[in-house]
C-alpha cells in the first residue's frame, strides 16, 4: 500500500493527506449511482490512509452518513452548504442554520470540520450583508458544535476566489479548480492563500466531470493527434502527479469511482511526475487549445 504524505490544512489545525477524496462519485465517464458500493469505496479509501473527504450532493451525503457511524474519528469532513443564490444576495443566517439542522436530522451528522459554501460568488452590492449573515449563522453553529471552520468552493474564476480570501477573513478553507487543463489557480491564488493561512484544496484535478480530459477518455471527442492518449498507461495518474507538484496546495480531491481506480491513484500520488507523464498532459493541453472544444469551466480558470 502506498504511503500518503500529509499536510496541515492552512491554519485550521487539521492535518490532511495530500491525496484526499472528492464527492462527485456519480459524475464523469466512470461514475456510478450505487450507494452501497460507494460506502465500500469510502471504507477502502480510509483503510488506505485517506483522511479528508469533500462531501457533495445527496448520494455522497447518504454514503458518508453510513460510513461515519463507525469511522467518524478517523477522518475530517467538508460538508456542503448548497441552496444559496448565485451571488448570495438572499443569504440569511436563518437559512444556513435551518439547512444544517435539517442535515443533522436527515443524516445524523452531528459534527463536521468544515462547512463549505458551494459555488461562492460575491457581489460588491451584497457582500457586506452576506458575510454578516454568514458569520452570524456560523457563530451559532460553532457554538452548537456542528462545525469548526467556514470554507468555500469557487467555480467562477481565480479572480473571484482571490477577492474572497483578500476581503473576507472568515473563510479558513478554499476549494478551487486546479488541474493541468485549468492551471490558473497556481499562478497567484494558491500562493496567496498559503500566505494568508487559508487551507487550499484543489478540486477537478482531471478538469471536471464534463471537461475535455474526460471527453477524450470516453471517446466523446477524438483527433488523430490524441491517439497516444488512449495508449498511455496512466493519464489520470499523470494529472494527479502534476497537481501534487505544487507546494502551495494542501490537498486535492479527485473523484475516484472504483477500488481499482482508488488503488491506481494512490500509487501515483506517492510517485514524482515523469517526462512521460508531462508529455501526455502537454499533448492534451495542446489539443484542447487547438480544437477549441468547450471545456467544463468557462471563465478564467484556463
Amino acid at each position: 500500500m502506498a504511503i500518503l504524505s500529509s499536510n496541515p490544512l492552512g491554519k485550521t489545525g487539521i492535518t490532511v493527506t495530500r491525496l484526499s477524496a472528492g464527492g462527485h462519485f456519480t459524475n464523469g465517464p466512470c461514475g456510478h449511482t450505487d450507494i452501497a458500493r460507494r460506502v465500500r469505496e469510502i471504507h477502502h479509501m480510509i483503510d488506505s490512509g485517506i483522511t479528508y473527504f469533500d462531501v457533495q450532493w445527496e448520494p455522497e451525503e447518504q454514503a458518508m452518513a453510513e460510513v461515519i457511524k463507525t469511522r467518524r474519528d478517523e477522518i475530517a469532513i467538508a460538508w456542503p452548504l448548497h441552496g444559496l443564490t448565485q451571488l448570495g444576495g438572499k443569504l440569511t443566517a436563518k437559512y444556513v442554520v435551518d439547512y444544517c439542522h435539517d442535515h443533522q436530522k436527515r443524516y445524523g451528522v452531528q459534527h463536521v470540520e468544515v462547512l463549505l459554501w458551494i459555488a461562492l460568488e460575491l457581489s460588491p452590492d451584497t457582500q457586506v450583508s452576506v458575510i454578516h449573515e454568514l458569520r452570524t449563522a456560523f457563530e451559532q453553529l460553532r457554538a452548537e458544535g456542528f462545525c469548526d471552520h467556514l470554507g468555500f468552493s469557487c467555480h467562477h474564476s481565480a479572480a473571484m476566489a482571490l477577492h474572497t480570501i483578500s476581503t473576507c477573513d472568515c473563510f479558513k478553507v478554499m476549494m478551487v479548480p486546479y488541474s493541468p487543463m485549468h492551471p490558473a489557480a497556481g499562478r497567484q491564488l494558491l500562493a496567496e492563500a498559503r500566505a494568508r493561512g487559508v487551507g487550499t484544496v484543489g478540486m477537478k484535478p482531471f478538469g471536471g466531470g464534463g471537461g475535455f480530459f474526460n471527453k477524450v477518455f470516453a471517446s466523446e471527442f477524438t483527433r488523430p493527434d490524441l491517439a497516444p492518449f488512449h495508449h498511455a498507461a496512466a493519464p489520470y495518474q499523470a494529472a494527479i502527479k502534476w497537481v501534487l507538484q505544487n507546494p502551495n496546495l494542501d490537498c486535492t480531491v479527485p473523484g475516484m469511482h472504483s477500488v481499482q481506480q482508488i488503488d491506481e491513484i494512490l500509487q501515483a500520488a506517492a510517485q514524482p511526475i515523469t517526462p512521460q507523464d508531462q508529455q501526455i498532459l502537454d499533448l492534451l493541453k495542446t489539443s484542447q487549445t487547438q480544437s477549441g472544444v468547450e471545456t467544463q469551466l468557462k471563465n478564467d480558470w484556463d
